[in-house]
């Protein structure tokens, strides 16, 4: 071999494996050690339905990738937050929901009308969570006290907890969807409509819903009390 052919191939393979090693340790490198992830594009409130807006796709190193982090888009297509979130922090697992107005199997939409319940509070809206308390209707109670009677039913404490609400009506059968006053902890409450809340529709499991009709048929009527999203056990899927 010529003398000066083996410079040039000496040469060739020395300027590629030097200009190899800077491209790998300055663009592939850094990219096989990094991950597409979704973060929050602002911070987010508990219970809110997550908007594309909402979001934004970044490439994080992998040492800093929750074990859980969203990686597919399609996950947070109708997802609720779960957990207040702030600014860039990670969608996960546990920051996220699915829909929680979505009827799946295993639950009904259950309606309450105004004959079933004793009292309940006029701030009720969609998407906050009530306890079902029975109540004996006053000609079983006597004299104005609500004991337990035939059945073993406990009247001082609820009997079904943490139950969403899907929608509240007045009496003319006008859905309620305003903001009560002083605000509201609900889950993707709407912004129109008013009035004083009369009838309910819940999501409850059939298990819940076969309790409630167990009641019913005893004449028991309902005191339904609002429980804010996180001071009970959720009991629905």
């Amino acid at each position: 071999m010529k003398p000066w052919l083996k410079y040039t191939i000496a040469t060739t393979l020395f300027v590629t494996g030097v200009g190899g090693s800077i491209v790998y340790n300055q663009f592939l490198a850094p990219y096989l050690g990094s991950q597409w992830v979704y973060v929050a594009a602002r911070q987010l409130e508990a219970n809110t339905a997550i908007r594309d807006s909402d979001f934004k796709r970044v490439r994080l190193p992998k040492d800093e990738v929750s074990p859980d982090a969203v990686t597919d888009v399609t996950k947070l297509t109708g997802a609720y937050t779960a957990q207040a979130m702030s600014q860039n922090q990670q969608f996960t697992a546990l920051n996220t929901q699915p829909n929680p107005f979505t009827i799946t199997p295993g639950t009904e939409d259950v309606p309450i009308p105004s004959g079933w319940i004793a009292a309940m509070s006029p701030t009720l809206r969609q998407g906050d969570y009530v306890d079902l308390i029975p109540m004996a209707q006053p000609q079983q109670a006597g004299q104005g006290k609500t004991p337990p009677v035939a059945g073993g039913v406990d009247t001082t404490k609820p009997v079904l907890s943490h139950i969403l609400v899907l929608s509240v009506h007045t009496s003319s059968n006008q859905e309620v969807t305003s903001q009560p006053p002083g605000g509201s902890q609900t889950v993707g409450a709407r912004q129109n409509g008013s009035g004083t809340p009369s009838v309910l529709d819940l999501k409850m499991t059939d298990d819940q819903a076969g309790t409630l009709a167990s009641l019913i048929q005893q004449k028991y009527q309902l005191l339904i009390v609002g429980v804010a999203p996180d001071s009970a056990q959720k009991s629905n899927p």
